[in-house]
């Protein structure tokens, strides 16, 4: 109780901004500082994770950095004369294109850079050193792929049984990874939630085909690693190919690789390793639902076109993560095509014209900063097919020598770190009662939480942190942003994903699906 009151008494003036308060502020971060050094024990055991940023030491006083808009091209030289369309009457645009998300949430369009010279693929290195998504054209990372088609990927397939496929469960071709098990965290507060969109399948290249042709609505979409690539504690990288390519489609991938613009982009946005690339096929209209993935993300567009709506790490205010313990983490509960602001009320004052758009056409390649909340539409005809390929890159590097201010990506983060922990105290199940708690210990409220001895430990300790990386004036926006009362209702939590428009048969035959 006295760790809470000196924490409490930090944020009260750091709120009161004037100097006064400042020394009352500095008195009470020199007690609290002094009680961790003194009890050790005060340090919960659950934050001690490998790589948890709620144990990194700050190189100055806590802040936060401004947030960043995916269509923000400040200092970078980007600008529609490398191709891109005009904002004025983008909005307009992509809803008629038939774009599946409200129209209010458009602001502007990612910014284009024509890589074919040295000084635009330089220009393109600037986007990627800020960690701001960027359209690169002319690219050609891996010319080969420039040649694939469906024929000539069946042709160079084989008959492997184990290549990841998507099924939708609807006609509305929505396509998410459902993750029931993670062998880092307790899942049980979730482990009955129904499957939304699509099941999870196994098969040959050519049993996908025949599969996607012979069903009228195409609802099979293929999402299949190409490579996986290792990290060794020597330097090395241990690469292990997908079985179901053969010598010459790994040629295609593998010859004529431009490992020296891979290696500058990988320098300049200070990646881990390149992990894995994949390849994605399926048919027009195909949907993966808004997202986000701890991966820097080089996408490139092969047959066919994608179309994205992006937003930045912070949007998660307005968008409402699902909870950690659900097989739908990392995607958001808000649904964009159906965005219901009454149960999701911070939803329009958060996302109105904050997102940004960009098509991706064949040759193009999209840099998808890490944790940058994405929303992928396939585009091609009726009846034609979208190919693609991408680079993923790791994050580990970035968590264990994470900079101070954290940025966006390692803010987002740092939430699910907190997350964590609160679930790692008392199990996933009891996650939304103490992210109350710790609501109330924001705002500076007495109430049940002063009682609760239990949890009141680690929450003066994530409290400390917050106010060590974010500082004490920040703290309260942090936590209101990251652990809204809606993310952990129930009811809420299994309704969101159905919409309005899926609350029927669509809705029940997904249900029926899980």
């Amino acid at each position: 109780p006295g760790l809470a009151l000196l924490l409490r008494a930090q944020r009260l003036a750091a709120a009161a901004g004037h100097p006064g308060a400042e020394a009352v502020g500095r008195l009470a971060e020199s007690g609290i500082e002094a009680l961790y050094a003194q009890e050790p024990a005060l340090v919960p055991m659950a934050a001690r994770r490998a790589g948890s940023l709620l144990l990194k030491e700050p190189t100055g006083s806590g802040r936060r950095c401004p947030p960043e808009r995916a269509d923000d091209s400040a200092g970078c030289g980007g600008s529609g004369k490398d191709g891109g369309r005009a904002a004025a009457g983008l909005e307009a645009a992509s809803v008629g294109s038939g774009a599946r998300f409200e129209p209010w949430l458009v602001g502007g369009e990612v910014s284009r850079v024509d890589c074919g010279s040295p000084e635009g693929f330089r220009r393109a290195l600037e986007f990627i050193a800020r960690r701001v998504p960027v359209v690169m054209e002319h690219l050609d990372v891996m010319p080969r792929t420039s040649g694939w088609t469906l024929d000539y990927l069946r042709e160079h397939t084989t008959e492997w049984p184990g290549l990841n496929v998507l099924r939708s469960s609807g006609s509305d071709n929505r396509y998410l990874y459902y993750v029931g098990d993670q062998a880092d965290r307790d899942m049980s507060a979730f482990r009955d939630a129904p499957r939304q969109a699509s099941q999870d399948l196994r098969m040959s290249f050519g049993s996908f085909l025949r599969a996607a042709r012979e069903d009228p609505s195409g609802r099979y979409y293929l999402q299949a690693p190409l490579v996986l690539r290792e990290a060794r504690e020597d330097g090395t990288v241990e690469e292990v190919w997908s079985k179901g390519i053969d010598g010459t489609l790994r040629a295609d991938c593998d010859r004529d690789l431009d490992r020296e613009r891979l290696s500058a982009i990988e320098v300049a946005g200070r990646f881990g390793h390149w992990s894995r690339s994949q390849l994605f096929v399926g048919p027009s209209e195909t949907l993966s639902p808004i997202h986000y993935d701890q991966y820097d993300n080089l996408f490139s567009q092969v047959a066919g076109v994608k179309s994205f709506l992006l937003f930045d790490p912070r949007a998660a205010e307005g968008l409402y993560p699902f909870p950690l313990a659900h097989p739908y983490d990392e995607y958001a509960m808000v649904d964009l095509q159906n965005v219901d602001e009454r149960a999701f009320p911070r939803a329009r004052s958060a996302l109105e014209s904050r997102g940004a758009v960009v098509v991706l056409e064949p040759g193009e390649s999209l840099y998808i900063p890490t944790h940058w909340w994405h929303h992928v539409q396939g585009g091609a005809a009726r009846g034609a097919w979208s190919i693609s390929v991408n680079f993923w890159y790791s994050i580990y590097r970035v968590l264990h020598e994470a900079p101070h201010p954290l940025p966006l990506h390692l803010e987002l983060e740092l939430a699910r770190h907190a997350e964590l922990l609160l679930a790692d105290l008392c199990g996933s199940a009891h996650v939304g009662r103490l992210a109350a708690l710790l609501r109330e210990d924001a705002d500076d409220q007495d109430g049940e939480g002063r009682s609760d001895v239990v949890s009141l430990p680690t929450r003066n300790f994530l409290l400390y942190r917050l106010a060590r990386l974010l500082g004490a004036g920040e703290v309260r926006s942090f936590v209101h942003e990251y652990f809204p009362p809606e993310r952990f209702d129930r009811g809420a939590v299994l309704a969101a994903l159905q919409g309005p428009a899926r609350s029927g048969r669509e809705g029940v035959a997904a249900t029926a699906a899980g």
